[in-house]
């Protein structure tokens, strides 16, 4: 996976500015440079010492000045790419700095591919995977808490923690391996420790995967997508908890026939919301249309929340909705999404109190993870804070907003199933021949945690994850 060439591509975003950066990377970068661009101290850009800026012009060796610039190289091993690299600042105007480029592609370098500098800065060594993609973090950060989260990865914290995983788990399986010259030997104590210390391996993993995950909701934002009966306040409570009127209020049941989306920032977290059409038997084929697309949002959901209104109580159109929601296709399996109960219309509300609807319901809502209720009223206000709370606490789980690290599906879903090999290999060794079974795990262990960072990563993921940045990232 050697690069091939000097790449170019313009760095900055398309469109009239200030200033626009045409970037070169790849050995002969300079020399391709050197072919358009002069200084005005009559030196070429290889004469003026590395990382300092000249001022010169670019133009066509048969033709006119196009543009007055700066520019400056970097020496191999002192680049964002680890290359001999070059740095064209022109002025910001499309025409400018578009010719720039057509003239450096005539000069010899080729026109980069989607993040393939951030792709040769992994290849050269300078960053690993996990920093690579806290690039693509921090380039889409929706707040402050998501752009927080990405920068510590992409200066290497979560990449330092995961190596000290994989240490660990290695000193540990050499550990294990000495002990199997010997099965004999081990004793109950010795079982009891190699227990306990996987448990402190997968304790680890699993803590690191939830830091990860509250990364992963801090940077992509989180969906929650409210459900219930008709004339509930679903729609009412959409533009509560946004602070705009997108969703059509009144008072007849089944208003809303179709899914509306609105977004809020809340402490740092971008929250999308879904109101969708109220669930019950359908009275039109409309209807039904618009109850088949509030489903498939629940499904597609981060968080789900089922609004009950606390006036009129629990129903049974309201338990089977809450039904759906925590138990999904599962059919009694532990709920998939978290899931908040929304008691509504708390301002309606006179001797009754937010208990009665709980007091309906089923017993196994109490006892399930992710299900909790928060009072409400869309008309007033009150509990709409303790919503959004509630939201951006279920989306990070036990992790501060501060601890989290930006990280993608593929790097929570790896220490997931690192934690979950451990936790294996933990019971292997609490069976009397399980010691073998147990150093098998942890092999998988290793290669999931070391997948993380990029050890022996295909061309394809390559491909796969760096095709997702813009050209010239």
């Amino acid at each position: 996976m050697r690069p091939d060439g000097v790449i170019a591509a313009i760095a900055t975003a398309w469109g009239e500015s200030a200033i626009a950066v045409v970037r070169l990377s790849g050995e002969g970068s300079v020399e391709i440079a050197d072919k358009i661009f002069h200084g005005k101290s009559g030196k070429s850009l290889s004469e003026i010492p590395a990382r300092r800026m000249a001022l010169g012009v670019v133009a066509d060796s048969n033709g006119p000045v196009v543009d007055e610039v700066l520019a400056v190289r970097f020496e191999e091993g002192r680049s964002y790419t680890g290359e001999e690299s070059v740095e064209i600042h022109c002025h910001g105007g499309i025409a400018a700095v578009q010719r720039c480029l057509e003239l450096l592609l005539d000069a010899g370098a080729r026109l980069a591919l989607p993040g393939e500098f951030t792709k040769r800065a992994f290849l050269s060594g300078r960053i690993d995977l996990a920093q690579a993609e806290a690039v693509l973090g921090v380039i889409r950060s929706k707040s402050d808490a998501a752009l927080l989260s990405a920068s510590r990865s992409l200066q290497g914290e979560l990449s330092s923690r995961v190596r000290g995983l994989m240490d660990a788990l290695t000193a540990f399986r050499a550990e294990l391996e000495a002990r199997m010259d010997y099965p004999e030997e081990l004793d109950g104590q010795e079982n009891s420790e190699i227990s306990d210390g996987l448990e402190k391996l997968s304790m680890a993993a699993s803590g690191l995967a939830g830091r990860c995950r509250a990364g992963l909701m801090l940077s992509s934002g989180v969906r929650a997508v409210i459900l219930g009966r008709p004339n509930v306040g679903k729609s009412a409570l959409l533009n509560a908890l946004t602070g705009e009127q997108r969703a059509i209020v009144t008072a007849i049941p089944g208003t809303t026939r179709d899914t509306v989306t609105a977004s809020a920032v809340w402490r740092g977290m971008a929250l999308e919301f879904v109101d969708t059409a109220g669930i019950r038997e359908a009275r039109d084929e409309i209807e039904g249309i618009g109850i088949t697309r509030s489903l498939a949002a629940m499904e597609g959901a981060d968080i789900r929340l089922v609004v009950i209104d606390s006036a009129e109580g629990m129903t049974a159109g309201d338990a089977e909705i809450i039904s759906k929601a925590i138990e999904g296709d599962a059919g009694g399996a532990p709920p998939k999404k978290p899931t908040i109960l929304v008691l509504n219309k708390s301002d309606l509300l006179t001797q009754a109190g937010p208990g009665t609807a709980y007091a309906a319901m089923r017993p196994q809502m109490t006892s399930t993870v992710g299900v909790k209720g928060i009072r409400t009223s869309a008309l007033t206000g009150d509990g709409i804070e303790a919503l959004k709370d509630s939201i951006f606490e279920l989306a990070l789980g036990n992790v501060p907003a501060e601890e989290g690290y930006a990280a993608t599906e593929r790097m929570a879903s790896a220490l997931s199933e690192a934690a979950s090999l451990i936790g294996d290999a933990k019971a292997a060794v609490q069976r009397a021949d399980g010691i073998d079974a147990a150093g098998s795990l942890l092999a998988e262990a290793s290669v999931s945690i070391a997948a993380l960072l990029g050890a022996d990563a295909t061309e394809e993921l390559l491909d796969a994850i760096f095709s997702k940045f813009c050209v010239g990232k």
